[in-house]
């Protein structure tokens, strides 16, 4: 396994395996407990239309880590497992995993 250092994670670039920019990572979030990560908070790109993209309240997209299909020049993100607003169970569980005091 390669291992990859958090700060060189900062602001690389996010898209999809259909090509499809969604921006750069801004921010992970753990679970506390386990240190599992869960979800890769993003800045979106200024073209992307994010009504269907599951945000935070800054409007910051939530990708769900399990979503990942590679990491090297870019994060690229398997769009058949990216948490949209049509996968409501996905939504809930990824939103109630953040919201842990």
């Amino acid at each position: 396994m390669v291992k990859i250092k958090a700060s060189k994670l900062r602001d690389m670039e996010i898209i999809t395996d259909t090509g499809i920019r969604l921006g750069w990572l801004y921010d992970l979030s753990f679970d506390e407990e386990t240190g599992e990560i869960l979800v890769i908070v993003a800045e979106p790109d200024e073209d992307l239309d994010t009504s269907e993209f599951v945000t935070d309240h800054e409007g910051l997209l939530l990708i769900p880590m399990n979503a990942v299909k590679s990491i090297g020049e870019f994060i690229v993100i398997d769009h058949s497992k990216l948490a949209v607003k049509s996968k409501l169970r996905r939504i809930s569980t990824i939103k109630e995993k953040l919201q842990r005091p």
